[in-house]
């Protein structure tokens, strides 16, 4: 078997190998880019609802019962406290409730993990640690070979010696003029 023949079938096959990882760094790199605009680990939902709420009594257990029982929240209050003068915060599982005794609105927000692009992020961002770092070296790696065994695919002009060679150089002139534009 020919170098050239055996550097296709490697390509072709190590490509392969990546499409699911490339999957992952791509998707979640593109909403992590674009977390300022759009929380891509949680969903945040709030609610107001106008209640009447007596501020004599909003630090007692039956109080928060009732609450909760008007807003068909059944998760046990976890923490609570006064976050300044006007506003009272109780603390469930994955809900937070904000409390205004002198407008009487109670402000529901819940946090759900987004399913998918959070555990995408998490790879991403390599929250796992170890193990994944050295699996994400290796996939690294991989894309090097990619990226150099791709200049050997197409012989003579038809490839990269050719007008093709321009797309390459292009590739490299994007990553150096941002460097150039944003670093000056």
């Amino acid at each position: 078997m020919s170098w050239f023949k055996l550097n296709r079938n490697l390509h072709r096959d190590i490509g392969y190998f990546c499409i699911g990882m490339t999957l992952v760094f791509a998707i979640s790199g593109i909403a992590l880019n674009h977390i300022h605009q759009f929380n891509s680990n949680y969903q945040v939902s709030r609610v107001s609802h106008q209640i009447t709420l007596d501020v004599e009594r909003i630090e007692t257990p039956e109080f928060e019962s009732q609450l909760l029982q008007k807003l068909a929240l059944t998760t046990p209050v976890k923490a609570r406290f006064w976050q300044d003068k006007n506003t009272y915060k109780l603390f469930l599982k994955d809900t937070t409730l904000y409390l205004n005794p002198q407008a009487n609105t109670v402000l529901v927000e819940q946090v759900k993990p987004r399913l998918l692009l959070r555990q995408l992020n998490f790879l991403h961002l390599n929250e796992a640690r170890a193990a994944w770092m050295w699996f994400s070296d290796f996939y690294a790696v991989l894309l090097i070979y990619l990226a150099l065994s791709a200049l050997f695919m197409v012989k003579g002009k038809k490839g990269v010696w050719g007008p093709r060679g321009i797309l390459v150089l292009a590739g490299f002139a994007a990553p150096i003029g941002f460097v150039v534009y944003y670093s000056s």
